[in-house]
């Protein structure tokens, strides 16, 4: 799947959340009215989860590709039906590039990010931004190279709520570092990172 059809994805899962609701509300026994965007779940708090993921990207001319597996804390608060938040998080990426005698890893992934949602009742689109990190290693034949890089990272998700604490989430992350350079005996690389990442997580509500 290519990156427009993700996005794309990401979009309409609110969308057809919530038709599903609001078709739901028709059955008998179901509740009567007619669902409102209004803040009928409450989605204040702090939250703790983990998360599942994949991502792609680019050190300078290297495609890189892997696994990435992490945890998350973050605070929600309510102004209406809008939801404001702040989140940080720490990944352990796979994410890496292996040539026949070079390697590039990306071995973690941190940030620090702004949430912005709106509660569809028990769903709730949102995007983020924030600053990112990420530790990058770099191994050739005559050495190898460890490197902190710092940039920033944007993006958009969907999070349901499937009990009243605990809530499951897709999201869409690119993030862009800054170079840095990698001295190895002989060898002397300046190098910058993109990474895009679709994550799935579940979070619990304390």
């Amino acid at each position: 799947m290519n990156l427009r059809s993700t996005l794309i994805c990401l979009a309409v899962l609110p969308g057809i959340a919530y038709s599903a609701q609001v078709y739901a509300a028709d059955f008998p026994g179901s509740r009567t009215g007619n669902p409102t965007l209004g803040v009928a779940q409450n989605w204040n708090g702090f939250y703790l989860g983990g998360h599942l993921g994949y991502g792609v990207g680019r050190a300078n001319s290297a495609n890189l590709s892997g696994f990435t597996i992490g945890a998350q804390l973050g605070v929600n608060f309510h102004v209406g039906p809008v939801v404001l938040g702040g989140e940080l998080d720490t990944t352990y990426s796979g994410i890496d590039y292996r040539g026949f005698t070079d390697k590039f890893a990306q071995k973690w992934l941190t940030s620090g990010r702004a949430r912005v949602g709106y509660a569809l009742d028990r769903f709730m689109p949102y995007v983020t931004a924030g600053i990112a990190h990420t530790s990058g290693e770099m191994k050739t034949a005559t050495g190898k190279h460890e490197q902190g890089h710092y940039g920033y990272v944007i993006g958009l998700g969907s999070e349901a709520m499937l009990t009243e604490r605990v809530s499951a989430r897709v999201e869409y992350l690119h993030y862009r570092f800054g170079a840095q350079t990698y001295t190895m005996p002989a060898v002397t690389r300046s190098t910058g990172i993109v990474t895009n990442t679709i994550r799935f997580g579940l979070n619990y509500r304390f």
